[in-house]
């Protein structure tokens, strides 16, 4: 019997959301509470431990009575999201991270449920979400190991970092998602039902 695969979450909700002109995570949700609060309950729902990278102290307050939430600031601010998981990607293959972004406003639990259950059947293999048109590697489960992560390291330390260039030296496939779910919301203008 195979050993049972620990599934971590977490949120990348470190970006600066320069083209946004203000911080996406604590955008209103149409929900109710913010954009971050959002994705972390949805996780959360699924009975999942949640780990927040950010570089915000204020998404730390706002998030300190959550349950099963945890926050950890990125130790590379404005490096981009593959150094900013590469600190906590685990080298042990019965570890496995589904990594969400904070700017994907419209995602829901039942897509976030059809990732995972996809992933089940090939577990040593990274899951991404594809919408249709294209990969949407921000939001995935990545199954950790000592390969995975010495070549997360070889890529950053090449100077790319880039998460295309790490995914394209693992073993991943990709998991057709709702892509009305999958929409990445930058600036204003972008009509997202999701916003208040």
């Amino acid at each position: 019997m195979a050993t049972k695969i620990a599934l971590q979450a977490v949120v990348l909700s470190g970006g600066v959301s320069r083209r946004m002109g203000r911080d996406k995570a604590l955008l209103p949700h149409a929900a109710g509470g913010t954009w971050l609060e959002h994705i972390t309950g949805l996780l959360n729902s699924l009975d999942l431990p949640v780990l927040v990278l950010t570089i915000h102290p204020s998404h730390e307050q706002l998030l300190q009575t959550s349950q099963g939430v945890s926050v950890q600031r990125d130790a590379t601010p404005g490096a981009g999201p593959l150094q900013a998981i590469a600190p906590v990607f685990p080298a042990d293959q019965q570890q496995a991270l589904l990594i969400a972004p904070v700017d994907m406003p419209d995602l829901q639990a039942d897509g976030l449920q059809q990732l995972i259950s996809s992933w089940q059947q090939q577990p040593t293999a990274a899951a991404v979400a594809h919408d249709g048109e294209r990969l949407q590697p921000l939001l995935g489960i990545y199954p950790g190991g000592s390969k995975q992560r010495q070549s997360m390291l070889e890529t950053l330390a090449a100077g790319q970092n880039s998460w295309m260039a790490w995914l394209e030296q693992i073993p991943y496939r990709a998991v057709s998602l709702p892509p009305g779910q999958l929409r990445n919301c930058n600036h204003p203008n972008d009509d997202s039902r999701a916003i208040d």
